[in-house]
C-alpha cells in the first residue's frame, strides 16, 4: 500500500499526456527546440596516413551544446557519413574502438546525461527521468549536428546514414526519421517496447515494484522517445538491424518488435552475441564489420 501511495501520483502524472505523444506531435516539439548552428570548434586529436581525428564542440542557437569526437578520410571527397549515437557510456569513445573503415567520415556525440547511470532500486526512477531530460537535449542536438554535416563539402549529402546502438536507439532513430536527408538508418543491439524492455530487466537490476509496473512507469516516463512510435516513418529510407540473439539488456522479443513496425525497406541480422558494454573493442570490431559490409559492400 505505501508503494501504490508513491506510485499513484506518478501514474496519474503520466496518463494524460501519453495519447499526444505522437510521432507528428514529438516531431513539431523537437523542432521547435532545434537551433541552428552557432559555432563548431575543433580541436586536433590524431592523425594516421587516411584520415585526421578531432574533438569537437557544437553550440547551436537553442543555447545549448553537445560534444563529440570526428574522422575524417583525408582527400576532397566527398565521402559516405555516419552519424554514431553509442551507449551513453561510450559516447565518442566509440571512434577510437572502430578499426579501418578510412573511406567514411565518422562523427560520434558525448550524451549530456548528469548523475550517475543507476538503475539499481529506488534508483531506477531518478535515472530515468534524468534519461528523459537528455533525450529532449539530445534529439534537436543530433538534427542540428546532421545539419553541419550535410554543410560540408566534404561529406557526400546522398549517404548520410545514422547508427544508433544501444540506449542510442531513443534518441538516434527519431533524428534519423525526423531528418529526411539521411538516407538510412542503423539499429545495432537495440529494439522497440522499451516498456518491455524495462520489465524484462527490472529484476536483474533489483527494482523493488513488480515487473510489469515497473515496464509500465519506465515505458510512460520515455514514451516520447518509443522507438516504435518513429519508425514506420523511416521509409522509403531502409532500416537495418544487427541484433543479438543472446541480448539480455534489448531481448529477441524487442529487436522483433521494432522490425515488425517498420515498414519495407528493412533487414533484421540476428548476430550470436551478448549485449556488448564498454570497452568491448573485439565484439565492437565485429559488429561494425557487419554493418560496414552492408553499407558500403566491404568489411
Amino acid at each position: 500500500m505505501r508503494v501504490m501511495k508513491f506510485l499513484v501520483p506518478i501514474l496519474l502524472f503520466l496518463e494524460a499526456p501519453l495519447s499526444a505523444q505522437t510521432y507528428f506531435a514529438m516531431r513539431a516539439a523537437f523542432l521547435e527546440r532545434k537551433g541552428e548552428v552557432e559555432s563548431m570548434e575543433l580541436v586536433y586529436a590524431e592523425e594516421s596516413p587516411l584520415t585526421t581525428t578531432y574533438d569537437f564542440l557544437l553550440r547551436s542557437t537553442s543555447g545549448d551544446s553537445i560534444s563529440g569526437r570526428l574522422r575524417l578520410p583525408k582527400g576532397e571527397g566527398p565521402f559516405p557519413a555516419a552519424l554514431l549515437c553509442v551507449g551513453i557510456e561510450t559516447g565518442k569513445e566509440v571512434i577510437d574502438m572502430i578499426e579501418g573503415q578510412d573511406s567514411v567520415a565518422l562523427v560520434a556525440v558525448n550524451y549530456p546525461f548528469e548523475g550517475a547511470l543507476d538503475f539499481r532500486g529506488w534508483s531506477a526512477w531518478g535515472t530515468t527521468f534524468r534519461l528523459r531530460s537528455m533525450a529532449y537535449r539530445t534529439v534537436p542536438l543530433l538534427l542540428t549536428c546532421l545539419d553541419w554535416m550535410f554543410e560540408r563539402r566534404t561529406i557526400d549529402s546522398r549517404d548520410v546514414t545514422v547508427v544508433s546502438v544501444s540506449f542510442g536507439v531513443f534518441t538516434g532513430l527519431p533524428a534519423a526519421v525526423i531528418d529526411q536527408r539521411v538516407k538510412q538508418a542503423v539499429v545495432v543491439q537495440a529494439g522497440g517496447d522499451l516498456s518491455g524492455v524495462i520489465a524484462s530487466n527490472a529484476e536483474r537490476l533489483d527494482v523493488p515494484v513488480p515487473s510489469w509496473l515497473a515496464g509500465w512507469l519506465g515505458g510512460a516516463i520515455l514514451a516520447p522517445f518509443e522507438p516504435n512510435k518513429y519508425v514506420s516513418y523511416l521509409m522509403p529510407r531502409k532500416l537495418l538491424m544487427v541484433c543479438g540473439k543472446g541480448d539480455t539488456m534489448f531481448p529477441e522479443e524487442s529487436a522483433l518488435s521494432l522490425y515488425e513496425e517498420a515498414r519495407e525497406p528493412k533487414e533484421l541480422i540476428w548476430h550470436t552475441s551478448k549485449h556488448v558494454m564498454p570497452g568491448e573493442k573485439e565484439l565492437i570490431k565485429e559488429l561494425t564489420n557487419v554493418v560496414v559490409g552492408k553499407l558500403y559492400g566491404k568489411n
